[in-house]
């Protein structure tokens, strides 16, 4: 039943899936490639300040080759957020993993007896 909600999920939630592919795709590609394929901060573009979320992306990359300490002298709002993100996302599975219905639960069901 999860493999099955998982792909409707994927199906109605693909923008979040695109980005989801984006991120980890542009992660690896700076990680391991040297290559940065990560939109920079529009807030810093546009006004020339740094935003409360400018190093978020530093940060996330030193926490994925372990080095916490640098993640949170980079910007110490990488911790709440990587918990509200992946608490949002899986909130979010679960409330459409509850309201989901197969498709084919309304044909099953009409030959048997209740």
């Amino acid at each position: 039943m999860h493999i099955h909600c998982l792909k409707h999920y994927l199906r109605a939630r693909w923008p979040l899936a695109v980005v989801f592919v984006y991120a980890v795709f542009g992660f690896a590609l700076r990680l391991w490639g040297s290559i940065n394929i990560l939109p920079p901060c529009l807030w810093t573009a546009i006004f020339h300040h740094h935003c409360p979320g400018c190093g978020i992306t530093r940060a996330c990359l030193s926490l994925l080759q372990g080095h916490v300490a640098d993640a949170w002298n980079i910007n110490p709002l990488v911790f709440p957020a990587i918990v509200i993100i992946i608490s949002s996302v899986v909130a979010d599975y679960i409330k459409f993993c509850r309201n989901f219905v197969p498709e084919n639960y309304h044909n099953e069901s009409k030959g048997k007896e209740i």
